[in-house]
């Protein structure tokens, strides 16, 4: 289900000197909402990433509508496969959004592609919203768990890419 407004204001209030002229990636994009509010706060860009084309046909009809289409690139594919394609042309992002369907092991599925693919740029965060019950993988090599947040059954996790040396 998607994020509430009550969560998404909790990200946002969390990151928003964070997205000014930053690459955006907002994986399982639904209606576009947290790329859509990234780019309307100073993103450069966002990426959104669904497979179902009801979901990539809203998030056009979005940006067209709030005048951003020209800083957004919509893929009406698969995450994983997306986070593979992305990792053969080198694409990178500083702001990853991940708000998978709950209870289907996609936050371990997504997490674990991300933190082997090198996407996520030296000290990017990746922000997760999560039942409680789907934790955060403890064994990534190069994301960290910053916080997690508790709003009702719901979680947000914040995590950040270390630095190349370090990572």
């Amino acid at each position: 289900r998607p994020m509430t407004d009550r969560t998404k204001e909790t990200v946002f209030n969390i990151i928003n000197g964070l997205l000014p002229n930053k690459h955006i990636l907002d994986l399982y994009a639904g209606c576009g909402g947290l790329g859509l509010e990234a780019l309307s706060r100073g993103a450069q860009s966002a990426t959104f990433v669904d497979r179902a084309g009801w979901a990539t046909d809203i998030i056009e009809r979005n940006a067209l509508d709030l005048e951003l289409r020209h800083k957004s690139e919509i893929l009406e594919m698969d995450v994983l496969k997306a986070i593979d394609k992305f990792k053969k042309v080198g694409r990178f992002f500083s702001i990853v959004f991940v708000d998978p369907p709950f209870q289907q092991g996609l936050v371990k599925k997504t997490l674990m592609k991300l933190d082997q693919s090198g996407i996520v740029l030296p000290f990017g965060q990746v922000i997760v919203g999560h039942i409680r019950q789907e934790e955060v993988p403890a064994d990534l090599r190069t994301l960290k768990l910053a916080r997690s947040i508790k709003l009702g059954q719901a979680c947000l996790s914040f995590l950040f890419r270390l630095d190349a040396d370090h990572g």
